[in-house]
């Protein structure tokens, strides 16, 4: 990861290593084991499934249902009710597919040591793999069929209407569709094109270790991710450089692997671009959400144009810090440390409940449900996946998965993934299956307007100026992680992806040579860059599904608008949002934001977004060099 993400930042990415315990004088400082912790604050899987053999046994049932897609193959045409029910038996396959896919990840990710659940996640991939092959004949034997006989199935068909959007993003897509053999080896191809993003994960899960860094206690301690962004607040310089010079050190071991890994994953994209017959990797990314790219090129162009909050930041930064030189490792020690917040779990649930009040009193009651009814894994044991995430079925609630440690981070960390788990039960209540999900596009905003109302309720209640100070600029840090660092990001995407397609050669240096231009053009002259520091690249797992992080910042921008608005007591606004949250994908996502009342197609939100931060850069300088 970037050193400019902050910690909630990173807690975007779903992220998980080894976590070791270290001794030193007879004193040993240990992550606490599974067993440890108390039941209610770990997530209840057996609402997935009671056992490891009820899994297996309905492992099995979905091989059977897999098999039975094929018996429409060439039948899609006879008519409406023929159509129907191949879509509604590859939704029912989907959703049980879906239901042992979480249930396999979130057992590995109680303790990614476990071979048992290792063993699982690898079969249930490649099932995966069997699953699309088998119906990949459908799209295109959809595509053949005419609008004019389309149109007659549906009128034949009532329960056909159901599908509608569905089959007219599918049209939509007919210039990109194959012929069925040409479809079946692209799914057949599954396994190859993710082997890239599975050979990182091992990396960076399970192979990776740190080795030990001195705390500012004096104790020598196991590095993990976790650990490392909470010691980058350390007023101790020497620890916070140590522990980057460490971890950076860690990744850099693996670093001509990990650049073969990233070129393989942007080879992948251009592959699946030219066999997809789209003019660019970014184009193909795109579409299949309906995105247009001017919606892409506003962030960029807009972000690009208005760096000079961003730099006003750096600097002020270094002038409070009192160095001549300012480094990445300063980019996070809190520039009011003596007001730095320690909030307790159950302290942060129930800001989370106060705070979040604005979004109205329905909302509120199931967010409750969330927090009391086994939905969320709350704190770090050992091997458990590191970062925050939130994973949803169609067959079962949410869970989020938490390594809570009494900052404020976590806090935000913790409202920003029940964001995401009530989007995802909301559009679960109000949406069929094949409309239920959301794209990234979408769902950041849920998580992101949370995080927006949450800060304002903090604000608001502290009259302490050294702590007013403190949020202040954690509210700087979150635009910085979430908007302006991915858009960084976004351009170094930009920039490889067209290496690729210009045929100039990947490889590690080259990757690094373009993340540091980026790099340094972002955060402005004030920073002095480290000459490890352009190693980000090469260890955020984002990358590994092409053009995934500009909808961070989009969705920030959006969020800024909604939660403004009905921060202003806005009504309609507040209707509109729950709607939205409702709306899955019912629709394309822009048209969806569209009726939220953000058009993300033109700058207006995005500038929105670096004037609220040039204004909280003037609001931290005031208090802090009045």
């Amino acid at each position: 990861m970037s050193v400019l993400l902050t910690d909630h930042q990173l807690m975007h990415y779903r992220r998980s290593g080894a976590l070791l315990a270290a001794t030193v004088g007879g004193k040993t400082k240990k992550v606490k084991q599974r067993s440890e912790i108390e039941d209610k604050h770990k997530w209840r899987l057996t609402d997935i499934y009671r056992s490891d053999k009820a899994w297996q046994d309905d492992f099995a049932r979905l091989k059977e249902m897999i098999g039975r897609i094929g018996n429409w193959s060439g039948k899609l045409a006879d008519s409406g009710d023929s159509l129907f029910s191949c879509l509604d038996q590859r939704d029912q396959t989907a959703i049980l597919f879906s239901k042992l896919q979480t249930y396999a990840y979130l057992k590995l990710d109680e303790d990614n040591r476990e071979s048992r659940y290792q063993a699982m996640v690898d079969e249930i991939s490649a099932l995966g793999t069997i699953l699309a092959e088998a119906g990949s004949f459908i799209a295109p034997e959809i595509m053949a069929i005419s609008a004019e006989q389309l149109e007659e199935m549906k009128a034949a068909t009532e329960r056909l209407k159901l599908y509608d959007h569905h089959l007219d993003n599918l049209r939509r897509l007919r210039a990109h569709i194959l012929s069925p053999a040409e479809e079946k080896i692209i799914a057949l191809s599954g396994n190859v094109s993710r082997s890239a993003s599975q050979i990182f994960r091992m990396i960076d899960d399970a192979d990776l270790q740190f080795g030990t860094v001195t705390d500012e206690e004096g104790l020598e301690i196991a590095l993990t991710k976790q650990r490392y962004y909470d010691l980058l607040e350390a007023k101790d310089r020497n620890v916070r450089k140590e522990a980057m010079r460490v971890f950076n050190r860690g990744y850099l071991t693996y670093r001509n692997t990990l650049g073969a890994t990233l070129a393989a994953s942007v080879y992948n994209d251009f592959f699946h671009t030219q066999v997809r017959k789209y003019d660019s990797c970014l184009q193909a990314s795109l579409d299949t959400d309906n995105i247009p790219e001017k919606t892409y090129q506003n962030l960029i162009e807009t972000v690009a144009d208005n760096l000079a909050a961003l730099h006003r930041y750096t600097s002020l930064r270094k002038r409070v810090l009192g160095y001549d030189e300012l480094y990445p490792y300063d980019m996070y020690v809190p520039l009011v440390p003596e007001a730095k917040l320690k909030i307790a779990y159950d302290e942060a649930v129930s800001h989370l409940l106060e705070g979040l009040a604005p979004l109205g009193r329905e909302y509120i009651d199931n967010l409750k449900m969330a927090i009391e009814s086994g939905w969320i894994d709350v704190f770090e044991t050992e091997c458990k996946g590191s970062g925050a995430y939130s994973w949803s079925t169609y067959a079962t609630h949410s869970f989020v998965l938490m390594n809570y440690n009494d900052t404020l981070d976590n806090m935000f960390t913790l409202a920003h993934e029940l964001g995401h788990a009530l989007h995802s039960y909301y559009s679960k209540q109000h949406q069929p299956y094949i409309y239920s999900g959301h794209a990234i596009f979408t769902a950041e905003v849920a998580s992101t307007t949370n995080e927006a109302i949450l800060m304002h309720y903090m604000l608001q209640r502290t009259s302490d100026k050294e702590q007013k100070a403190y949020l202040l600029n954690y509210n700087i840090q979150q635009i910085v992680g979430t908007f302006f660092t991915q858009t960084m990001y976004s351009q170094f995407e930009d920039q490889v992806h067209a290496d690729v397609e210009a045929g100039r050669p990947l490889t590690a240096d080259s990757f690094r040579q373009a993340f540091r231009r980026k790099y340094q053009k972002f955060w402005g002259p004030e920073l002095t860059l480290l000459e490890e520091s352009d190693s980000g690249c090469l260890r955020i797992p984002h990358f590994y599904r092409s053009f995934y992080v500009y909808q961070y910042a989009t969705s920030y921008a959006a969020a800024t608008l909604i939660s403004q608005r009905i921060l202003a007591g806005d009504k309609e606004m507040q209707d509109k949002y729950l709607n939205f949250l409702k709306a899955g994908e019912s629709k394309y996502p822009i048209d969806i934001l569209k009726d939220a009342g953000v058009d993300l197609t033109k700058p207006d939100p995005i500038k929105t977004t670096i004037e609220l931060f040039g204004r909280l850069v003037k609001q931290l300088e005031q208090l802090l060099m009045p």
